[in-house]
């Protein structure tokens, strides 16, 4: 099962390498088609969507991910779509919107013919910046799809976190909020 990673920054970056460390096939997809991480392919953003049974866009958002993803609606067409965004407002002190709205149930909303699965929602990025240590929570792994949950906690055994099923959809606000408890964006504990 090859595992498309979409996006260039440091979070893409890093997931890429991680599931590749774990023996999977990882395509990073860019507008240029280069990888920059070690034992990653690296493709064009609709070349990666093709060729991938597990997509994980990185990009900023849940509305920049449907804007990005928009031309490739297709090619998610029965893929398990990986959300690792959350709806921080800018100084991610707060989320935009209620606590109804956006998040992963936006992005299933926007691409209902792909099997979503929310994940590395309730930890901040520095998490995956070296690795875990004692204060990285466990990471709540979320879906309507059982098949696709299931599947993708089975390409996550090999990495060096610890998963756990954190229920449906109906529970992305509340694992999204989660990264506000424990660690801060700025590593330390929060109040």
């Amino acid at each position: 099962m090859t595992i498309g990673v979409l996006g260039t920054g440091g979070i893409a970056v890093t997931l890429a390498t991680m599931f590749a460390r774990a023996g999977h096939e990882v395509r990073l997809g860019s507008a240029t088609g280069a990888s920059g991480a070690p034992g990653v392919t690296g493709g064009c953003c609709e070349e990666v969507v093709a060729q991938s049974s597990v997509v994980i866009p990185a990009f900023l958002g849940v509305q920049g991910a449907v804007q990005q993803l928009g031309p490739w609606r297709a090619g998610l067409r029965g893929k398990i779509l990986v959300d690792i965004t959350n709806p921080f407002t800018g100084g991610h002190v707060d989320f935009v919107g209620p606590w109804a709205a956006g998040g992963t149930e936006d992005l299933a909303a926007a691409f209902p013919e792909a099997r979503l699965v929310g994940a590395f929602k309730n930890v901040w990025w520095e998490a995956f910046d070296g690795g875990p240590d004692s204060v990285v929570p466990d990471i709540r792994v979320i879906s309507d799809d059982a098949d696709a949950k299931r599947t993708f906690l089975r390409l996550c055994a090999g990495t060096p976190f610890t998963y756990v099923d954190g229920g449906g959809l109906d529970q992305a606000r509340r694992v999204e909020r989660m990264a506000f408890s424990g660690v801060s964006s700025a590593g330390l504990f929060a109040a």
